[in-house]
């Protein structure tokens, strides 16, 4: 599988927090062994010391403002000017984990003054500067990761844009048909509107390759924008149960019926129904089914995260 290529933030490894500590979190932590990533802490970056006062976001009329209360310093400017820099440079990447509540790196978590007073959250200004640079791409950080649905939805972006970015890299007419195969069920799960439209993308003989990559690029990552729902993933489901319904019994079709039916009314996880299909794929050999991503759209291990609280 190929690796997603992310940024995170520096205090996730190294003791750069305002008060000199570290940001210890599970889930990174293992999530570090599936990625490659590259890290960044805008504060320490621009010049402020470890540990250092606190800087604050500020509602000064119509704008935002970064400043240090203690000394008085406006760190807006230079704030800004570090951010165009990294971000000009940054390249072939899948998503973003920041820190929560950060004046730089919160992610719609960040507290909003106006005097001394808080009047709401906003993005710290590195994650909205991303946001407005990267729309396309999942920017998340560790107090959201928490909530399994928005870190189902987080992985399975970073690993489905990883491997578009691999196909891009060595894109021929025949992988791009491979690789639209393998994502059918994926995309039908989030958009079954993108999925006939990326395959009559990938079926045109008249439109030039590179023409034909780039829309397909722009629309695959459209279709990830928003999360799915238990009744797309039904509807799935009951597509893939098409493709071996001739093979199977009376008493498979209605279980496996039941057991969608239970999944679609949250009585049981997608797991259980995606391993039996896989059983089955297996037991009739359907090399169709076996080879989506819709049945494993990141590593299995991340999975033992999913189901705590």
């Amino acid at each position: 599988m190929q690796k997603p290529r992310i940024v995170l933030s520096r205090c996730f490894s190294q003791p750069v927090r305002y008060n000199g500590g570290i940001i210890n979190d599970d889930f990174i932590e293992k999530l570090k062994h599936y990625v490659d990533y590259i890290d960044f802490c805008p504060e320490v970056d621009i010049g402020l010391g470890v540990p250092r006062p606190r800087i604050i976001i500020r509602q000064n009329n119509e704008q935002k403002v970064l400043i240090q209360p203690d000394t008085g310093k406006d760190l807006t400017e230079k704030m800004n000017e570090y951010i165009r820099k990294v971000l000009s440079n940054l390249k072939n990447l899948d998503g973003f984990v920041l820190k929560a509540k950060s004046p730089s790196c919160g992610v719609s978590s960040t507290k909003l003054y106006k005097n001394d007073a808080v009047i709401g959250k906003t993005d710290g200004f590195f994650a909205s500067a991303i946001k407005k640079t990267f729309p396309y791409l999942p920017i998340e950080d560790e107090g959201r990761l928490r909530d399994n649905q928005i870190r189902k939805h987080f992985l399975t972006r970073i690993f489905a844009f990883s491997d578009l970015r691999e196909l891009m890299n060595h894109a021929t007419p025949c992988r791009l048909v491979e690789f639209h195969s393998k994502y059918k069920y994926l995309l039908m799960t989030y958009s079954q509107k993108n999925l006939k439209e990326l395959g009559k993308i990938v079926a045109d003989g008249n439109m030039p390759f590179n023409q034909k990559l780039s829309k397909y690029k722009m629309i695959f990552y459209q279709t990830f924008a928003k999360k799915s729902s238990r009744r797309r993933h039904a509807n799935t489901l009951m597509h893939i149960m098409g493709q071996i319904s001739k093979q199977l019994t009376r008493k498979e079709k209605e279980h496996l019926l039941s057991l969608i039916e239970k999944y679609s009314k949250g009585l049981i996880e997608l797991k259980v129904i995606t391993e039996l299909l896989r059983s089955l794929s297996y037991r009739f050999e359907n090399h169709y089914i076996l080879i989506q991503k819709y049945l494993d759209p990141y590593p299995e291990e991340l999975n033992s995260f999913l189901f705590h609280k």
